[in-house]
């Protein structure tokens, strides 16, 4: 072969490599926690007396160097070097010179890159706990204010049983609470540190993993080296949690959506967060919650990607797993996003009292109160569902809402009804006599606040305890 034609083919085999492998477009996100696993790195090397005083004072200054210059954007990253983390150290070395090289000592890009994206998991979850905590404040203030709004249950997409507005909302509050624990529990079972790991069988040097942990807010090392640096459990896990999440946002949001139609008009969303026509002038398009709606497709798909690059893969680090970042990346963002969004259309909604009663006495949903009266005189149940059915259809043909009914038309369908049941017409009435643990009764729902209440205090306990972590690793490292 000409030596022309091999140079110009070596070329684009470099060019290949270069444009594929790269990952410098979305790893760049994680500079300032790369860098932050650096400085704890050259601490250890110190400790384990393998850099002097005087090269750690160095490697140290610059890295805080370079981390100013990238916050200020005065540095341009090099494509070429493939990743945050050479780009990182090439800047390093302009910067200090040869003495950067002995950065790396003991460490792997598998076991560095593990470090980073768990720093930065570790940030974005604390992020989202902030979000889910004050996303959940705003439910339990609609639910506080509305103990006795009436409103219609739904079962099938088909009004079934009076409920109040705050018991509905109450609802999606524990929902959201049980998505806050799993991501707890999902941060306690990650946060453990990669560092020490090396490329898969740890390294020869005297560091301690134990004394870098503490420094970088873990709670201790890792324990098996390959499985240190194969582990993207945590993502996956991240992204199932954040998955969950954006799917009863996406819920909360459907409702939103239907409840705001003329149709429904159970609520009126503010003006400021809902968007006009470009041709119709009369709408407004809650556009808001449909994208929070349809954004649960892109959190599935997340997850579907990162389960399937997970998939088969032999032990331990494959390139593969450079796949993990864009996924996880997007997730939190979504996520993070919707939640403030939402937040913020629940927190300025207008909830339509009115209209809310009124569909309850319009779908005659205090039958199965009838039908539990007649249970009461002694009736079997299935005999009394039988009777309510027949004066519920009868109302219906006759556009006549029960709960207008008088005793005298009670008795026309059973004798056993006496001048009590017309209490049983009653939604308020329906949904104070189900006070049981968890049902829709005011006194219930009020206990049931007042639980979440307890709960959201110890929620704030450990928020704090993971903003500690965070906050006090970025504390010890950057600002010591």
């Amino acid at each position: 072969m000409p030596k022309k034609t091999e140079n110009l083919l070596q070329t684009s085999q470099n060019e290949v490599v270069t444009e594929y492998t790269g990952s410098l477009e979305f790893d760049r996100e994680l500079y300032f926690w790369d860098i932050v696993g650096s400085l704890a790195h050259v601490d250890s090397l110190l400790e384990a007396e393998i850099l002097s005083k005087d090269e750690h004072s160095k490697i140290r200054k610059g890295l805080t160097g370079v981390l100013a210059d990238l916050n200020k954007g005065k540095v341009e990253l090099r494509p070429e070097l493939e990743d945050i983390h050479m780009n990182i150290e090439a800047l390093l070395t302009e910067r200090i010179g040869k003495v950067a090289g002995k950065l790396h000592t003991g460490r792997s890009r598998n076991d560095q890159v593990s470090l980073d994206i768990k720093l930065y998991t570790r940030e974005r979850i604390l992020e989202t706990l902030e979000e889910l905590s004050a996303l959940q404040n705003v439910l339990t203030m609609i639910a506080s204010k509305n103990l006795k709004t009436v409103m219609p249950g739904m079962t099938h997409m088909q009004p079934a049983q009076p409920i109040s507005l705050a018991h509905h909302m109450m609802a999606h509050w524990f929902k959201f609470q049980r998505d806050f624990e799993r991501l707890v529990h999902c941060y306690d079972r990650m946060n453990l540190s990669p560092l020490g790991a090396g490329a898969i069988a740890g390294n020869v040097y005297d560091i301690d993993r134990f004394k870098v942990a503490k420094a970088l807010g873990f709670r201790g090392p890792t324990e098996n080296s390959i499985d240190t640096v194969s582990d993207r459990d945590f993502v996956a896990e991240s992204i199932f949690c954040l998955n969950m999440i954006q799917i009863h946002l996406s819920s909360i949001s459907q409702e939103l959506i239907l409840w705001n139609t003329p149709q429904f008009g159970f609520v009126s969303l503010s003006p400021r967060l809902t968007t006009g026509s470009s041709m119709m002038p009369q709408k407004r398009n809650p556009d808001i919650a449909e994208l929070a709606r349809a954004k649960t497709g892109r959190l599935s798909g997340s997850l579907i990607s990162i389960l399937t690059t997970l998939k088969g893969l032999p032990l331990a680090y494959n390139r593969d797993l450079q796949e993990d970042k864009e996924p996880l990346f997007d997730a939190f963002d979504s996520v993070v996003d919707s939640i403030w969004a939402i937040r913020s259309l629940l927190a300025s909604a207008k909830f339509n009292t009115d209209k809310l009663r009124e569909a309850v006495m319009k779908a005659n949903l205090t039958a199965t109160d009838l039908a539990d009266y007649l249970v009461g005189k002694g009736v079997p149940f299935r005999t009394a569902y039988t009777i309510v059915k027949e004066m519920v259809q009868d109302s219906i043909k006759e556009d006549s809402p029960m709960e207008e009914w008088g005793l005298s038309c009670l008795r026309s369908y059973s004798k056993l009804f006496d001048k009590d049941a017309l209490d049983h017409l009653k939604p308020e009435k329906s949904m104070e006599r189900r006070k049981i643990h968890g049902g829709t009764a005011a006194s219930s729902v009020k206990k049931s606040i007042e639980t979440a209440k307890k709960m959201t205090e110890k929620d704030a306990k450990i928020v704090k305890r993971i903003e500690e972590d965070v906050q006090g690793t970025i504390s010890r490292l950057i600002d010591a």
